[in-house]
């Protein structure tokens, strides 16, 4: 396992200005062909932040309404893009675009997005759904897990771990990463690598700064 890249400061965009939140940082791995590691880390205790309640990990439309971390992958070669939405409830979302907004619809996903926070309530429903992939019963001690010490937290984290399931070509691929974080107040800040002028639009190419290697 090789890093694939440093970690990278999002940028609020200017119009939806952060009351509690201090940043928001990503870094990403490489796992092995086509496989991803995203950690996001948000500048703001949990306590400051709307976090949405933990529930048994599943597909769900809509996480972007809340407290939301995504990732774009761009096809260089036409431009079609995939989407990935990652809620600290556990749930997950991917869709795939023919082009900027056009065409959307569900990604088939061969093996569904492995979602973890510090929460102790979400990584018990995360690591149960986990281990009864790899066909562990309810009875198997893996079943509960690992302890999370209980000490006050001064930012908060989650890590995603997903595939692109789809076809992918030799090319360097555009990326963008982008949050909605919303406080405890309503506040809601959009965060990104990049923002194209106007409001907050993380479907445009003009955000999609990172580049992605080739397969390997």
């Amino acid at each position: 396992m090789e890093p694939s890249g440093a970690g990278h400061a999002l940028i609020a965009h200017p119009d939806t200005p952060a009351r509690a939140v201090a940043g928001v940082f990503i870094t990403y791995v490489w796992l092995s062909a086509a496989e991803w590691r995203f950690d996001f880390t948000v500048i703001a205790p949990p306590t400051a932040l709307r976090l949405p309640v933990p529930v048994a990990p599943a597909r769900s439309d809509g996480l972007w309404k809340h407290t939301c971390f995504e990732v774009f992958l761009m096809d260089p070669v036409d431009g079609s893009y995939l989407e990935f939405n990652f809620s600290p409830s556990g749930e997950w979302a991917a869709y795939q675009f023919d082009g900027y907004r056009k065409g959307m619809r569900e990604l088939a996903v061969k093996t569904p997005p492995q979602i973890f926070t510090l929460d102790p309530a979400q990584m018990a429903l995360a690591w149960k759904a986990r281990m009864s992939a790899l066909g562990l019963g309810q009875d198997s001690p893996l079943m509960a897990p690992p302890p999370i010490p209980n000490v006050p937290r001064q930012n908060f984290s989650l890590f995603a771990t997903f595939e692109n399931s789809g076809p992918r070509n030799d090319d360097t691929w555009r990326a963008g990463v982008s949050a909605v974080i919303e406080e405890i107040d309503g506040t809601k800040s959009y965060w990104a690598l990049a923002h194209p002028p106007g409001e907050p639009d993380f479907h445009d190419a003009d955000s999609f700064v990172l580049e992605l290697p080739p397969r390997m």
